[in-house]
């Protein structure tokens, strides 16, 4: 009986930030916390902290999210290769500049998605350093090409 009640009764924490004790499941759970397993700051401070953060450095969040990775039609272009490579539309070329076997898929425009060209990853990287990112790469997901970019 006694370890049924011991269950059931909350463990009580004390928050770093407010100094007042809660209950447990008024802290979120945080793996880097040793024994403890949550975390040091309460789910209102933490909320409180974050908002603070995010008022102080709204601009650059928010640039930082229109330049975002899975807002653009990269990944769509990446997927779209390798599902063309596994049904057999497209295959693995060797490096178009030293003749490598390993070569990686460049796309020249993002809008045109199998229109690649097979570079080993050293001239990759040499082509990104020399002529920077691909046309396209953060464009929105939902933007349709001008008649004239289709052609």
């Amino acid at each position: 009986m006694q370890q049924l009640e011991m269950l059931e009764k909350p463990t009580r924490l004390s928050c770093n930030i407010c100094k007042e004790t809660k209950p447990e499941d008024c802290f979120s759970f945080d793996a880097s916390a040793g024994k403890r397993g949550r975390a040091h700051r309460c789910k209102e401070c933490e909320k409180a902290r974050l908002r603070a953060f995010y008022l102080k450095n709204k601009e650059a969040i928010l640039e930082k999210g229109r330049k975002t990775y899975r807002n653009s039609i990269k990944p769509q272009a990446k997927a779209k290769v390798r599902q063309a490579m596994e049904k057999g539309l497209l295959t693995r070329q060797p490096c178009e500049i030293c003749e490598a076997a390993e070569a990686e898929g460049h796309h020249d425009d993002y809008a045109k998605p199998l229109a690649v060209r097979w570079l080993c990853r050293m001239h990759h990287k040499q082509w990104h350093a020399e002529f920077g990112e691909a046309p396209n790469a953060c464009t929105v997901r939902h933007w349709t090409p001008t008649k004239e970019r289709m052609l």
